[in-house]
């Protein structure tokens, strides 16, 4: 079976491993707008409990790997993890490639790729845009102790900030924006998007 996967983030690469960890033997294509699966682009990386996802679905993740201490994983690396091992399971990755329609089945798209344009067939599409919809969030990371009510540290002990509120202060090794419901969970909610939209996929 040969299935399409549509979507930029964490939520796309979880889908195409619990795809795989159902069946192994799916032909999956994701198709990614962004020019690099991670390393760029920071989004909230908060999480309660760790592993948050099974373990094969992750490479290494050197400075960011996650001890006893930590409660966040800058979310840039972890998706450049993932994606790695996907590819690794055989996913072909469409970079830089976007879509222009889909019609019975059929995805147009243009970019870069490994075909740089067409149209491809597959027998099911899951499309995972527009996911990041909802109330602007500002964040940033900082090496000193904060006062704001949402944060993470990560394991190279910075620590990652989340406010409603653009005024975060002025001592930031880096300033970001997100949008979403609540950066606390907001990892682990995309993750299990992904994993649910892979299960739905299968069982329709």
């Amino acid at each position: 079976m040969k299935i399409a996967i549509i979507g930029s983030g964490v939520e796309a690469f979880s889908c195409g491993h619990r795809l795989l960890d159902i069946n192994p033997s799916l032909n999956i294509h994701i198709f990614d707008k962004k020019a690099e699966s991670g390393m760029y682009g920071e989004e909230p990386g908060i999480y309660s409990d760790w592993p948050i996802i099974p373990d094969k679905w992750s490479g290494n993740l050197y400075s960011q790997t996650p001890n006893k201490f930590s409660s966040a994983i800058r979310y840039s690396w972890f998706v450049k993890s993932i994606s790695i091992s996907l590819a690794d399971r055989g996913v072909y990755l469409h970079l830089k490639s976007v879509v222009k329609s889909i019609r019975h089945n059929t995805v147009e798209y243009y970019g870069a790729g490994f075909s740089g344009a067409g149209k491809m067939d597959f027998d099911k599409i899951i499309d995972l845009r527009n996911m990041d919809e909802g109330a602007l969030w500002f964040g940033g990371v900082t090496i000193s102790k904060t006062n704001e009510k949402i944060f993470g540290i990560r394991p190279d002990n910075t620590i990652e900030i989340w406010s409603k509120k653009p005024s975060l202060g002025d001592n930031l090794v880096q300033r970001m924006e997100w949008r979403g419901e609540n950066p606390r969970s907001a990892l682990a909610d995309r993750i299990n998007a992904g994993i649910n939209a892979a299960e739905t996929s299968l069982s329709e």
